[in-house]
């Protein structure tokens, strides 16, 4: 179903969907998303703030860090923990954890191991750190391997040789981050730290920073430091309440400021419009010819709202002028109409009608229609006896449609038929009705023309052919025929045209069929034609139809054929039989 009207609805159901309400709501669901997608971005950005605040920090405090321990010594005993490490086959190192695994890096926790512990561990209680310790990374397999931990808690301690496996690009962001950065930090853009955000069940999430020691082919060994994380959800909580309150506060305001200037700039003129063309509308209804509801609202916007009410109040002043020439466009086209009805009516009298149309004759049988694709058409037929034992026939088919048309057919009609009776033959008959219309023929419009005399008394056909469809026999007794005739030049195309009569045989109990274009032409909705392959088929079905069985025949299967399509050009059909001579 379609959207009520405005007229069907009640009092609440306008009002709900009024300009007002609809700008409002609309107003208010933009700030919404607009302010969700400032919400969105600027939390984001906060938190990535606070992250990389947090990575910086780590890395600047683990070069503090490493500036504090004896570069060769701490290089000598971090190399031994990683020569045993590496001597360890890994089907040996289980887990990392065994009694057995550890037991390997007993000797090297002597005196220097405790001072690197020692001097670590300062730095970490000074700044209030999570952890401190130095670990070789290895980027192939994303190992954390750890070589010396400040922690001295037994619970917590990172043995020598123990690991956590982390993402290889978090290992390779904390290994190698300010040198993936130099070309940022070239163009002054934010420099990547040497840090990453690690997580893992014993230690949950953590920032970890660091700065390189040395590298081997095999590992980069840092001195990493721990910043707990475990109060950024809460920080983030707080700021995001804060920042939600805040926006929401700054869109409730901005939608009612827009709400107010929307409709003091658009939905209190265009209900001041309404209420002037209801107004207008109830005038016109009570019969009030002259109004100026619109020229009265005076509305000042300078926009195209100020434009539209002027423009109706133009209408209004001129709208009388407007329904005067409508109802006299009204009257002249029902007077068209009926001079159409009219006309129709004389071209279907100059038509041969009334049937049977000999009826005292006994040698042959004659009928003919012609529906117009209009109210007039361009198509004619015509039939008359020349003399007892002669009988005229012509079929036609004018260039063009309507009115036009339809003139045109009505002068070459009375011009062949007063031609043809002069005991002119079919040929000479063209020719000099040819050469007389081409003479005023300003409209340069021309007409196909089949005429023939059909000899009573023997059945002979003599007949010429002026660009016209070819006629067809119907047999009694075999398939019905298309004659190959010889075509003229149409009529009325170009002076002193030669034509050339020629015979046709007809047996009693023959018909012969003749027709326009509009017949084989005939379209479905499919743009598929009729064909005169299907008219054929549907003649040859009529052999023993009368003349007027075997008009509604071929147009009872043309009008299958076309279905609900509409009609575009005239149909014209004629069908004469020849019954033999009655002496």
């Amino acid at each position: 179903m379609g959207r009520k009207s405005v007229r069907d609805m009640g009092p609440l159901e306008r009002w709900l969907n009024s300009l007002t309400v609809r700008s409002t709501i609309g107003v208010q669901l933009l700030a919404l998303a607009v302010g969700a997608v400032v919400l969105f971005a600027g939390f984001m950005l906060y938190y990535k703030g606070i992250i990389y605040e947090y990575k910086v920090e780590t890395s600047q405090m683990a070069k503090a860090e490493s500036v504090m321990l004896d570069p060769e010594k701490t290089r000598v005993k971090t190399d031994e923990i990683l020569s045993i490490y590496d001597s360890v086959p890994d089907s040996e190192k289980g887990d990392g954890f065994s009694t057995e695994y550890l037991e390997k890096y007993a000797s090297v926790q002597d005196e220097q191991f405790r001072d690197i512990q020692r001097r670590m561990l300062h730095m970490k209680e000074e700044v209030g750190l999570r952890n401190a310790f130095i670990a070789a990374i290895s980027e192939s397999d994303g190992r954390m391997i750890y070589l010396v931990d400040s922690d001295p808690k037994p619970e917590s301690f990172c043995q020598p040789g123990t690991w956590d496996v982390y993402p290889v690009e978090e290992m390779s962001e904390l290994a190698h981050g300010e040198q993936k950065s130099s070309l940022q930090g070239k163009y002054g853009l934010k420099k990547h730290p040497n840090a990453a955000i690690t997580h893992t069940e014993r230690f949950g999430t953590r920032c970890t920073g660091g700065a390189v020691l040395y590298e081997t082919e095999r590992y980069t060994v840092m001195v990493c430091l721990d910043e707990k994380l475990d109060n950024l959800k809460e920080i983030s909580k707080v700021f995001l309440m804060q920042y939600v309150v805040l926006l929401l506060c700054v869109l409730i305001l901005i939608g009612v400021i827009a709400i107010i200037l929307i409709r003091r700039a658009m939905v209190n003129p265009i209900d001041r419009m309404a209420d002037a063309a209801h107004r207008y509308s109830e005038d016109k209804k009570s019969g009030n010819p002259a109004t100026d509801h619109f020229r009265k609202l005076k509305i000042r916007k300078g926009n195209e709202i100020e434009e539209l009410s002027l423009t109706m109040a133009d209408m209004e002043d001129s709208l009388s002028e407007y329904v005067e020439n409508l109802t006299r466009a009204t009257a002249e086209k029902e007077r068209l109409l009926t001079e159409l009805e009219l006309a129709a009516r004389i071209q279907s009298a100059t038509l041969p009608t009334d049937f049977p149309a000999f009826p005292d004759r006994d040698d042959f049988d004659i009928y003919a229609t012609m529906t117009p694709a209009r109210e007039v058409g361009g198509d004619f037929y015509s039939f008359f006896l020349i003399d007892e034992d002669h009988l005229a026939l012509t079929i036609a088919d004018v260039s063009g449609k309507g009115i036009p048309a339809a003139l045109f057919m009505m002068v070459s009609k009375i011009m062949l038929d007063n031609r043809l009776v002069e005991d002119l033959s079919p040929a000479k008959t063209l020719e000099q009705v040819n050469n007389a219309i081409c003479k005023g023929n300003i409209v340069e419009m021309f007409v196909t023309v089949w005429l023939g005399v059909l000899e009573l008394s023997t059945g002979k056909i003599t007949a010429a052919n002026a660009g016209h469809e070819r006629p067809v026999i119907i047999h009694p007794d075999r398939e019905a025929e298309m004659i190959r005739d010889k075509h003229g030049f149409v009529v009325g195309g170009m002076e002193n045209m030669k034509y050339h009569d020629y015979e046709l045989q007809l047996e009693p109990g023959a018909k012969l069929f003749l027709y326009t274009d509009g017949v084989p032409e005939a379209t479905a909705a499919d743009k598929e034609m009729f064909t005169t392959d299907r008219m054929m088929e549907a003649a040859d079905k009529l052999r023993a139809a009368t003349p007027e069985e075997t008009l509604a025949g071929i147009r009872s299967a043309v009008d299958e054929f076309v279905g609900d399509a509409e009609q575009f050009d005239d149909l014209t059909m004629l069908c004469v039989e020849y019954k033999g001579s009655s002496t």
